[in-house]
């Protein structure tokens, strides 16, 4: 008779932040690292599994020699370096490029530390080691569509995870096939027993022997945690005891890529599952926004900063500066841990993640800087009174889009009150609109100004800004009232209420019907569980409603109306009622609802609302012409244990929504209540209108979850729990005898464009969403030009481009080999696309095929006049089979 046998892989579930600071994370990884190699030590057959760069890393700098004995257990087979990747991510806000990035310095790092290209690779032929096949994220709250793409380009071939837990999602007990949209596939399995035993082996093999009774070969994780531990010698010595007791059992220690190798000569063939495997824990996908939008604001700020910089490096303008682009990178993906991105933690982690992104932006800031100006540095000088800006387009396609920024003027006058400039490009004036500036100083030395560019792809363009004098036509704006507030532009109409500041009509251009109803994304508060995993109507909740609840019905319970003017005199009362010298000032009234800014590009309409204790002060922001609408709210948050959302009354037949996801998109359908979906940077909901197809489409610079009903969309702003709040008893006296802070507090700004059309064009939203979140970067520089022979700031224009829409470039940096240009390439399209590939200063073209759905991955040499290149996976490995 064949025994059954269970794979037993002892692991320890270190979290680095969560109900700690990192400070206790990392003395936690030590001594859990230093008992596991005391195990292999003492028990010759034990084998220890361990993930997560991070904290290798920390062992490799506080315990050197811990981390030598380390290296030798890795080689003799007895530790398995598994998971392959920097730490175990969040996999729901964590963007497609951040995953990649997650393998490629887990990578990176493996290999040159254990691998082939470290000293135990080059001294020991027979070293053990080998790169993980398997990635595993034990602990997330679900798993997004895309991933199964990105763990394949990666070299995971199979995926580990805990959540959703066994009974609140259905799948196959044992391993199957997941499948994305892009077709990819990897073999997935849910571990049901969970990632630890807490000391009790026996109790948990009474349960999940039983449970794993289907699969052939199984596999059971053992091991103490959530705070390290590892493993215990008293639950090793129940485990052989129960062995021994139970010998129609076979037990080995064992690695997750050996229990994989097993059960795939076991079983023919496995049962497949599509799309994302959700929903977990959904108070995690608004929880700790201001973490969620720094993150956000911190890879935004990556891809323009690594993109310019890998400009400048292939110009031969400035040295790649890897090793500032490495530690931004590390804070990043530290900051993007399971615990600390969802908004799980306590306030210490909060604080912390929050300074580690700032000092990451910190560093890209100045890189960005030094590369940018490497660029355009040898431009043509100033003339007098001249003052030149420079915008550069960050991204591989063509961007069309009203840009900002700021300047002094050029007058040698000093005090200036009503300046006249000119803005010229290439010797002809440009369309353009004075703004209020940043600063509130009298006097107006300093202007802002709203600009129409154009640019190719990774063009810098040049304005040039010059004083007339000090004659400028007195800036007016018109008055409140139905017509003021009305607009129609190339892409919509659109109506604001003069009594409600809201969105009462968007419509497509000459349509009679509007897309929304009346009162269109109004903020509203939905009364919400103290529960930092879990939101839901707390009505609907049980005592301990655990990691799920019922989602809201239909009825918020406050919604934010018109500020009265008292209300709005409270909010901001103006200066001149404080010290203006003329009798007329005392009579400066604030008004809720105002005409900001109005001029030949855009239209700023200013509405504040109020809800209790709590504000938002809103900007419409109306591109006229070709016509875009844009909101720019300042939530001031003083309610607690509720979740803010901007409704969306739908005045057309939803079918469904589609979000960004990683490197991918989601499908869902409406539901009666509102069940939380996640997303990334837009969201959108496609339906008809009589009988004609309809979209209206809503990118974000902060917002990670949103509901559809049958007939609202919500917009999730953020949620105030206690922190990291879980099934607290009311009668408990440590709870209800004192304060206890809320997530999100005061004040958060968060940026939505608003598309609508016809047929949906997912290249088209996602593009706009790119540039939303990375938008141009401008800096005003006056040239020095010190060499003639320098590079042309026109050269750099389209260095590398795709000749399909439908192809976009996502990434472009400097290979870790430090050799070749990576281009990554994404396919937003459902079909096979052949798309050529332009590298200059090279005349030839790349040609790929690309798969519906796909990403592909190109390595072009710098060095030699010929082109040469070849296609490589997402951690830049030869594909095999490829040139």
């Amino acid at each position: 008779m064949t025994r059954k046998r269970f794979h037993l892989v002892c692991n320890a579930h270190i979290d680095p932040v969560w109900l700690w600071h990192w400070e206790d994370g990392l003395t936690e990884t030590l001594s859990t690292y230093r008992v596991a190699a005391d195990f292999c030590d003492r028990y010759p057959g034990f084998v220890f599994n361990h993930n997560e760069v991070l904290l290798y890393r920390w062992v490799e700098e506080y315990e050197p020699q811990l981390f030598e004995r380390i290296k030798k257990h890795v080689a003799a087979g007895r530790w398995s370096i598994s998971g392959g990747a920097y730490l175990q991510p969040d996999v729901n806000n964590t963007s497609g490029e951040s995953h990649i990035r997650q393998f490629l310095a887990g990578r990176t790092y493996f290999e040159d530390t254990f691998g082939k290209n470290s000293a135990v690779g080059d001294d020991d032929s027979t070293s053990a080691y080998r790169y993980p096949r398997t990635a595993y994220n034990f602990d997330p709250f679900g798993h997004g569509e895309g991933f199964a793409q990105v763990l394949a380009g990666c070299g995971m071939e199979r995926y580990v995870f805990c959540r959703p837990d066994y009974g609140s999602f259905d799948l196959p007990v044992g391993p199957f096939l997941w499948r994305d949209r892009s077709g990819h596939r990897v073999i997935a399995r849910r571990s049901d027993d969970h990632y630890l035993t807490n000391g009790d082996f026996v109790g948990r093999a009474k349960t999940h022997l039983p449970h794993y009774d289907t699969e052939p070969v199984s596999m059971i994780l053992w091991g103490i945690g959530n705070h390290g531990g590892g493993p215990s010698h008293d639950e090793y010595t129940q485990i052989k005891a129960y062995a021994r007791q139970h010998p129609e059992y076979e037990f080995i220690d064992s690695t997750i890529d050996d229990f994989f190798d097993d059960v795939l000569q076991q079983i023919p063939s496995l049962p497949e599952v599509r799309g994302e495997i959700q929903n977990s824990c959904p108070g995690c996908y608004t929880s700790m926004s201001r973490v969620k939008r720094a993150h956000r604001e911190a890879e935004s700020l990556m891809a323009s900063t690594e993109r310019l910089a890998a400009l400048a490096w292939w110009w031969d303008t400035a040295p790649y500066p890897e090793k500032a682009l490495e530690i931004a990178w590390r804070d990043i993906l530290f900051s993007e841990f399971h615990d600390i991105l969802p908004g799980s933690g306590i306030p210490t982690a909060e604080r912390d993640s929050l300074q580690m992104l700032s000092h990451a932006k910190e560093i890209m800031r100045r890189t960005r800087m030094r590369s940018l100006h490497s660029l355009i540095s040898s431009d043509t000088r100033a003339a007098d009174l001249e003052t030149p800006v420079f915008i550069a387009n960050p991204h591989g396609f063509r961007v069309r889009e009203q840009v900002e920024f700021e300047l002094q003027v050029n007058s040698n006058q000093g005090d200036i009150s009503n300046p006249e400039i000119r803005l010229r490009h290439k010797g002809r004036d440009v369309v353009c609109q004075r703004l209020r500036v940043d600063a509130n100083c009298a006097g107006n030395w300093r202007v802002r100004v709203a600009a129409e560019v154009d640019l190719a792809p990774w063009e810098i363009l040049r304005f040039d800004e010059y004083y007339v004098n000090d004659k400028g036509t007195k800036r007016r704006f018109s008055q409140i009232g139905p017509r003021t507030l009305a607009f129609r532009t190339k892409s919509f109409e659109l109506r604001i209420g003069p009594r409600t500041g809201l969105i009462e009509h968007l419509s497509l251009p000459g349509a009679a019907k509007s897309l929304v109803g009346a009162k269109a994304f109004q903020p509203v508060f939905w009364a919400d569980l103290d529960h930092s995993w879990t939101s839901g109507s707390p009505q609907a909740a049980t005592r301990r409603p655990g990691l799920a609840a019922s989602p809201w019905d239909r009825t918020p319970a406050e919604r934010f109306r018109l500020a009265t003017n008292a209300e709005m005199a409270a909010l901001s009362p103006p200066p001149a009622d404080k010290w203006g010298d003329d009798a007329s000032s005392k009579g400066t009234v604030a008004r809720p609802i105002n005409i900001i800014e109005q001029g030949p590009l855009r239209t700023v309409v200013e509405a504040a609302f109020v809800c209790g204790p709590s504000a938002i002060i809103r900007q419409y922001v109306i591109g006229h012409g070709e016509g875009s609408l844009e909101i720019r709210d300042r939530v001031f948050n003083n309610h607690r244990d509720v979740m803010l959302k901007l409704m969306v009354p739908l005045a057309f037949d939803a079918a469904n929504s589609i979000g960004e996801t990683i490197y991918s998109a989601a499908e869902r359908p409406s539901t009666p209540r509102h069940e939380e979906y996640t997303n990334q940077r837009w969201i959108a909901v496609r339906g008809t209108q009589a009988k004609r197809p309809v979209h209206l489409a809503v990118l974000n610079t902060g917002s990670f979850a949103h509901s559809l009903t049958e007939r609202d969309l919500g917009i999730n702003v953020l949620r105030a729990p206690a922190y990291s709040s879980m099934n607290l008893d009311p009668d408990d006296v440590e709870v209800n005898n004192r304060f206890m802070p809320r997530q999100d507090q005061g004040e958060h700004e968060v940026g939505y464009r608003i598309l609508v059309g016809k047929r949906f064009d997912e290249s088209r939203i996602s593009r706009a969403a790119q540039v939303f979140n990375t938008p141009p970067v401008w800096q005003v520089y006056y040239p020095q030009p010190d060499r003639v022979d320098r590079l042309r700031r026109s050269s750099v224009a389209a260095t590398v481009t795709a000749d399909d829409a439908h192809i976009q470039i996502v990434a472009l940096k400097r290979s870790e080999s430090g050799k070749q240009l990576i281009v990554r390439l994404q396919n937003t399209s459902s079909r096979e696309r052949d798309v050529a590939i332009r590298v200059k200063p090279h005349r030839q073209k790349i040609h790929l095929k690309i798969g519906s759905y796909g990403l592909a991955t190109i390595a072009v040499n710098k060095a030699g006049r010929a082109l040469r290149w070849r296609e490589v996976d997402l951690v830049e490995q030869p594909l095999k089979g490829k040139r």
